[in-house]
């Protein structure tokens, strides 16, 4: 079972295969690129948007094509923003067959990615479960399971104490739960005292302007708890994450 920070380096060691040019010896072979996924991307299908535009680009299809019919799933789910690791494999592979990309190297394929793909919280963390085991796999729950839909009173962690690896970072607003968007990343380790640069590494998919790439982990500094009670309905932590102070966030145990 991988941890946080493993599976988030599986979308950073992207497998491309492709037919790479060797002129020192005069001939083409077959061979991989490997691309970095670090873009974040919420998906948006209203007409003439950047992001349907980017999904269109990536799942143009050809009805003829066997290779595409055998894997659109997969890179549609990767188009929106959804995808495990092999997805975007597979998506990429789909620019290079579908010659998407004009001279492929691994330089234009990082391109191509930069451009047209990257990836949700909601679809890191699902994603990151599935890994884990702790959710069974279907396109429907990794595109359709929102970051909100995390939060559940009855399984949070409501000592700071007992926070652990694999733990959920729920966003709240006050004391309910984030939506419209909500947010939720994953806790790579946690130690309950006040350190240098932060005392809690989480893993997450974020838009939030002090994060690069988006797609990374890093140290958060708990500056308040807030203890379970009254109209409070889960221990909350108020955090500082990229630079900013004041994020609410619930831990969860899945």
């Amino acid at each position: 079972m991988p941890t946080p920070v493993q599976f988030m380096q599986q979308y950073r060691n992207l497998r491309v295969n492709a037919v790479i040019d060797d002129p020192v010896a005069g001939v083409c072979r077959r061979g991989t690129h490997v691309v970095q996924l670090r873009k974040y991307f919420m998906m948006d299908w209203a007409a003439g948007t950047e992001e349907m535009r980017d999904y269109t680009a990536v799942t143009r299809e050809s009805r003829s094509d066997a290779w595409f019919q055998a894997n659109k799933d997969r890179i549609r789910t990767a188009a929106m923003g959804k995808g495990a690791p092999q997805d975007y494999e597979l998506a990429l592979e789909w620019a290079v067959r579908s010659n998407k990309i004009a001279n492929v190297t691994q330089a234009t394929l990082q391109t191509y990615c930069d451009d047209h793909l990257g990836i949700d919280c909601s679809g890191f963390v699902t994603n990151y479960l599935v890994a884990c085991g702790k959710r069974t796999y279907s396109s429907n729950t990794v595109r359709n399971t929102s970051a909100a839909s995390y939060f559940n009173a009855a399984n949070a962690v409501n000592d700071p104490t007992q926070v652990r690896q694999g733990d959920l970072l729920v966003w709240m607003d006050g004391n309910a739960v984030k939506r419209n968007p909500g947010h939720v990343a994953v806790v790579e380790s946690y130690v309950a005292q006040s350190m240098a640069g932060g005392n809690m590494r989480v893993v997450e998919a974020t838009g939030a302007s002090g994060a690069n790439p988006k797609l990374l982990d890093s140290m958060y500094a708990v500056e308040q708890i807030i203890s379970k009670g009254g109209a409070v309905p889960a221990m909350i932590l108020v955090v500082r994450r990229h630079g900013v102070s004041g994020s609410r966030v619930a831990v969860i145990r899945v």
